[in-house]
């Protein structure tokens, strides 16, 4: 259910029908390679949302086209608005779904470097009382036995990286127009290993990731198809409707809140 095209009169019901429910796709505008357009993560966070929500209802807020991505500025296209300010985007966008009645908004992240800042977004929620929990989920998860199947059907292991056979089967799925493997240079997704003295340490730096692949091309897109894309997705999807079925049934999260505001309020040792 997209919530842009609901009329004023079929929110509530269809707010009825998410169980309170709505995500956010949260992906980014980055190069991934020369053959993939820079809304990759994007199309493909909205699309497994899509597939998953006809799975299992829940409300889809429309596009948003913010990540991340500040170690990817060298590169046109990209868009990187400052931590400080997605953080406080991201706060009001919460609190205006909320007014319309959902209190389980869940950020559906489609982009690795959202991964620890959308957490750390969650966490800080609990700085001021709401009347509403924020969860976070990956949309980009495969089983082992669902990577089996797909290695199985298709000759091909889904690695999972950036720009490779997954994402770009993906958008030959959503948009195969967008798509240009002509432009693939082969080789253009072999690491740079510049940090790796850092890296094999277990020492994080924001620059891991451009030590690496300064060219946004992770692996390689041999092997995707139209039909490896679908399975994919249908896979994400599946993942993902199964994580908002549980968030629907549980309601302990919910009771743990209100328990932590109260004892935070008044804390003991």
């Amino acid at each position: 259910m997209h919530w842009e095209k609901l009329t004023c009169g079929d929110f509530a019901r269809s707010l009825e029908k998410a169980g309170g429910v709505c995500l956010i796709p949260i992906g980014c505008l980055e190069k991934h390679g020369d053959h993939l357009p820079l809304g990759t993560d994007i199309a493909i966070g909205r699309e497994v949302a899509r597939r998953a929500s006809l799975i299992e209802e829940f409300l889809i807020f429309p596009y948003y086209p913010f990540g991340f991505v500040s170690e990817v500025r060298h590169m046109r296209g990209t868009v990187s608005l400052e931590a400080t300010l997605q953080y406080q985007i991201l706060d009001q966008l919460c609190r205006e779904i909320a007014r319309s009645g959902c209190r389980k908004i869940v950020l559906g992240n489609a982009h690795g470097g959202n991964t620890y800042s959308l957490r750390a977004f969650a966490q800080s929620q609990l700085d001021r009382r709401c009347d509403y929990l924020v969860y976070v989920c990956d949309v980009w998860g495969l089983t082992a036995e669902q990577e089996q199947a797909l290695t199985a059907k298709h000759g091909v292991r889904p690695v999972n990286r950036h720009g490779d056979t997954v994402e770009t089967a993906c958008m030959m799925a959503i948009a195969p127009e967008s798509v240009h493997m002509e432009r693939w240079k082969e080789g253009s997704g072999d690491s740079l290993n510049r940090l790796d003295s850092l890296e094999h340490h277990g020492i994080f730096t924001a620059l891991n990731w451009y030590g690496s692949y300064p060219q946004q091309m992770a692996g390689t897109p041999e092997g995707a198809s139209v039909a490896y894309g679908n399975d994919v997705l249908d896979f994400k999807a599946a993942n993902l409707a199964g994580m908002i079925r549980q968030i629907k049934r549980t309601e302990i999260a919910e009771r743990l809140l209100a328990e932590f505001y109260k004892t935070a309020e008044n804390p003991g040792i």
